[in-house]
């Protein structure tokens, strides 16, 4: 199965241009960032912006109290990671030894030593479901956050999680159905990794179908984190202006997508679930880590790099607000 995974990426990879070298990309025209220093890479595919209402409709089977529907709003165009970040990528963060002394950034000196780096988990976050061509899984949002400032410093390219509006966005490409190719659950096998199919655990990515924007793995697998706290009600106070429930406390935060070991509602686009304590049941820190959910294998992430040009202060400012600095 690894295999299948490297020949996609080689196909994605091949003469498609960066970001910034065009001024209007097509929905799922795809770059490559190489990380410094490294032979491992990821893939980013072009998400256009539009306007939609976040959450689902009454009559949508499956559909949660927490769905909204929200206001209408308007998403700013960015790129998206094709795949969930993957083990390969988040182990050049979490072990030194796999870093170098390289950056991306004319004239800014990198540190491997400096990089606070996440500390040991209790167990495999894995819990040996596997590693290479695997999602990356088992780490808390907090921990997600610090792999993209990590990967800014060695890029120069800014990354981050999505907002759920962008997640949401994202798996519909365009289409306002329950899942990202329609309505019907029972087409589910040939786009998602989910109870019925899985066997009780998460599989490398990109084996099973993509949406429209050729974006993989976004129903089941992991679910992926987002950059929004968690709360029942928070699109009542969604606005174009901020479409972002920003974080004030440590949990509940939102995953979306759903995750191996659920059913077909839970893998809706609209399907929402906010994080538990229960998920560091085992940790035995006093306090519990900031890095690693012992009881979460199940939870990943998905990196987003806006299109439209960042000042350092307003990322300075995103940081800020993201980690509640």
């Amino acid at each position: 199965m690894r295999c299948v995974c490297v020949v996609i990426l080689l196909c994605l990879a091949a003469g498609h241009p960066v970001p910034e070298s065009r001024a209007q990309p097509v929905p799922g025209e795809t770059y490559v960032e190489t990380i410094p220093g490294t032979d491992v890479s990821f893939v980013m595919a072009y998400v256009p912006g539009g306007t939609f209402a976040p959450g689902s409709p009454a009559t949508e089977p499956g559909r949660g109290a927490d769905e909204g529907p929200g206001p209408v709003v308007t998403v700013a165009p960015f790129w998206m990671g094709v795949f969930e970040v993957t083990h390969d990528a988040y182990a050049v963060f979490r072990y030194r030894r796999l870093d170098a002394d390289t950056t991306a950034v004319t004239g800014r000196v990198y540190d491997v030593d400096a990089v606070t780096r996440p500390s040991p988990p209790y167990e495999d976050p894995a819990h040996g479901m596997g590693t290479q061509g695997f999602p990356a899984a088992g780490m808390t949002q907090w921990a997600a956050l610090q792999f993209a400032r990590w990967l800014y410093e060695k890029t120069g390219r800014f990354y981050r999680l999505p907002t759920e509006v962008e997640w949401e966005h994202a798996c519909r490409a365009g289409a306002p159905t329950a899942y990202a190719f329609g309505d019907d659950p029972a087409a589910l096998d040939a786009y998602a990794w989910y109870a019925a199919n899985s066997g009780g655990g998460f599989h490398p990515v990109g084996l099973k179908k993509p949406n429209r924007w050729g974006l993989y793995d976004l129903h089941g697998n992991v679910a992926e984190w987002t950059l929004d706290e968690y709360a029942a009600e928070a699109y009542a106070a969604f606005t174009d202006a901020e479409a972002w429930a920003v974080p004030a406390h440590r949990h509940p935060r939102t995953v979306r997508g759903g995750t191996y070991e659920d059913d077909a509602p839970a893998l809706r686009c609209a399907a929402r679930r906010s994080s538990s304590l229960r998920w560091q049941r085992r940790d035995p820190q006093i306090p519990r880590s900031r890095w690693w959910n012992t009881d979460a294998p199940f939870v990943g992430f998905r990196l987003v790099h806006p299109a439209h040009p960042m000042t350092p202060e307003d990322i300075d400012t995103f940081w800020k607000k993201a980690l509640a600095e």
